[in-house]
């Protein structure tokens, strides 16, 4: 980190993930608990705090998510499962800086304006995800696009 800066780094992190054979382990929570000690210790820029729950993984408990939020002091981002008023609840309540929406705004390609006009985002299509052509990117309606603009 001396040759770029502790400001410039940030680590997402997925306790509870299962991705390539991981998940739940015996101190997993002290682990990562630990980990942000050490990220806050350093000083870095900001920790995303990723919960695969919303596609099928264990869910990170929220009293584990809080204390890790406490844990570190820098720009906290929680990302997975949010619509407009959970994020806004997160972000009122302290327990995030910044919510991430990742598929949700694949889907809606006028997300920001979808979420400034409180208007609902298209439902996803899991199916076309990572899909080759357009159908999971590009295929799906603008708000615009239903008021006739």
């Amino acid at each position: 980190m001396d040759a770029i800066g502790a400001h410039r780094v940030g680590i997402r992190l997925s306790p509870y993930g299962v991705a390539n054979s991981t998940g739940s382990y015996a101190d997993l929570e002290a682990q990562y608990l630990a980990l942000i000690d050490a990220m806050a210790e350093m000083r870095i820029l900001y920790v995303h705090l990723l919960d695969h729950s919303a596609m099928g993984a264990p869910p990170v408990p929220n009293k584990f998510k809080f204390r890790l939020r406490v844990a570190f002091a820098g720009i906290f981002i929680l990302t997975s499962g949010f619509d407009r008023v959970s994020a806004d609840y997160s972000i009122g309540a302290g327990h995030a800086d910044l919510i991430g929406f990742e598929r949700p705004s694949v889907a809606s390609p006028d997300f920001v304006e979808r979420i400034r006009t409180k208007v609902d985002l298209n439902a996803l299509d899991q199916e076309a995800f990572y899909a080759p052509g357009p159908k999971g990117y590009s295929g799906y309606p603008s708000f615009t696009a239903h008021q006739g603009h």
